[in-house]
C-alpha cells in the first residue's frame, strides 16, 4: 500500500511538473521566437551590425561585463539610486495621500498641488537638478522621489478617499480612537490601492535614475551605455538594456509576491 501511494505521488509531481513546463512555454513562446528571428536575420547581414548586433554578441559582451564587475557595479549604483528614491517617495506619498483623503485642510492644500504635478513629466526637470545639485547621487535621488511621489500619493488618496465608510463607522460604534481607526482600519483597507500606486512608481524609478546617468554620468547603466553609444561599442549599448530589463522583471515580481503576501487577507 505504501508504494502504490508513493507511486501516485510520483505520477501527480511529474504531471505538475511538465504542466509548469507547459505553461511556462505558452508564456515566453512569443518572445523565444522574436529572440531566433533576431539571430537569424542579423546573421544573415539583414540589419547593419552597428544598429543590431546579433543576440549572440550581445550576450557575449554582458557575461564579459559581468564577469569583469562592471555591469554588477554599475547595476548596484542604478538599484541603490532608484529603490532610495523610491522608499522616500513612498513615506511621503503614502503620508500626504492617506492625511489629504481624511483631513480637509490637508486635502485643501494638497489636492490641488497633486493634480497639477502628477502629469508633469519629470524628466524635463533633469538640467534644473544638475543645477541645484551636481551630478552625484544627490540629485538622481532627489528627482526620484519627486517623479515617484505623485503616482503614490495620488493612488493613496483615491483609495483612502474609496474606504467604505461602514468599517469607519463600524469601527467608531465599537470606540476606536482616530489614531487606531487610521492605523489598523482605514490604512489596511486602502491597502490595495496604496501598493498599486507603489507599483506605478517603480518603473517610474527605474526610468528617471537611467536617463538621468545617461544625462550626468556619475556612473550606473546609463552611462555605460551612453559610453557604448559614444564609442560606437552597439554590443555595450543592448547589453547594458538587457541589464536594466532584467532589474526591472526583478523588482516588479519581487512587489508582486510581496503585494500578494501582504494582501493576502483580500
Amino acid at each position: 500500500m505504501g508504494r502504490t501511494e508513493a507511486g501516485t505521488m510520483d505520477v501527480r509531481s511529474a504531471a505538475l511538473d511538465r504542466t509548469t513546463l507547459v505553461d511556462a512555454a505558452k508564456a515566453t513562446y512569443s518572445l523565444a521566437i522574436i529572440l531566433v528571428l533576431w539571430e537569424i536575420v542579423t546573421q544573415l547581414g539583414f540589419v547593419h551590425y552597428y544598429f543590431l548586433p546579433p543576440l549572440s554578441d550581445i550576450l557575449l559582451r554582458f557575461a564579459e561585463m559581468t564577469v569583469d564587475g562592471t555591469m554588477i557595479h554599475n547595476g548596484y549604483l542604478t538599484i541603490r539610486r532608484a529603490l532610495i528614491g523610491l522608499l522616500l517617495a513612498c513615506g511621503a506619498g503614502i503620508t500626504v495621500g492617506v492625511l489629504s483623503a481624511r483631513s480637509r485642510i490637508m486635502g485643501w492644500f494638497w489636492d490641488p498641488i497633486i493634480e497639477v504635478g502628477y502629469p508633469v513629466p519629470v524628466i524635463a526637470l533633469v538640467p534644473v537638478f544638475l543645477f541645484w545639485f551636481g551630478t552625484g547621487d544627490l540629485p538622481k535621488i532627489a528627482l526620484v522621489t519627486l517623479g515617484c511621489f505623485w503616482p503614490v500619493a495620488l493612488n493613496a488618496r483615491n483609495a483612502t478617499r474609496n474606504v467604505d465608510e461602514n468599517l469607519v463607522w463600524s469601527a467608531r460604534m465599537m470606540g476606536t480612537s482616530d489614531r487606531h481607526l487610521l492605523r489598523k482600519v482605514i490604512v489596511p483597507a486602502a491597502a490595495p490601492g496604496i501598493i498599486s500606486g507603489v507599483q506605478i512608481a517603480l518603473p517610474i524609478s527605474l526610468i528617471i535614475t537611467f536617463v538621468f546617468e545617461m544625462v550626468a554620468g556619475g556612473g550606473g547603466l546609463g552611462h555605460i551605455e551612453i559610453q557604448g553609444v559614444r564609442s560606437f561599442d552597439s554590443a555595450q549599448v543592448y547589453a547594458t538594456l538587457i541589464a536594466i530589463m532584467i532589474i526591472g522583471f526583478v523588482l516588479d515580481r519581487g512587489l508582486r509576491t510581496a503585494r500578494s503576501r501582504l494582501l493576502a487577507w483580500t
